[in-house]
């Protein structure tokens, strides 16, 4: 019962953000024919691909951060 509770732990946003890239980066490479256009954009969807991958990691620490600091003031630790 449990596992149906917890997510696939492939499914992350990692895999959410590369999913997209990979569809831009292919639609990119068939709509641009010129190589010089072709990279520069390709090189934008790499940049885009790093920036919101480091968005989501900083949000996953901040996350974890809040919910860690949280849980310390619900349940003190009794000594």
């Amino acid at each position: 019962m449990l596992s149906m509770l917890m997510p696939a732990p492939q499914l992350t946003p990692d895999l959410f953000i590369d999913t997209l890239c990979s569809t831009k980066r292919h639609l990119t490479n068939k709509i641009i024919t010129d190589p010089v256009l072709n990279k520069a954009a390709n090189d934008f969807i790499t940049a885009q691909s790093v920036f919101a991958k480091t968005m989501t990691a900083n949000y996953v620490s901040i996350s974890k951060y809040y919910m860690d600091s949280m849980t310390n003031l619900w349940f003190p630790k009794k000594d």
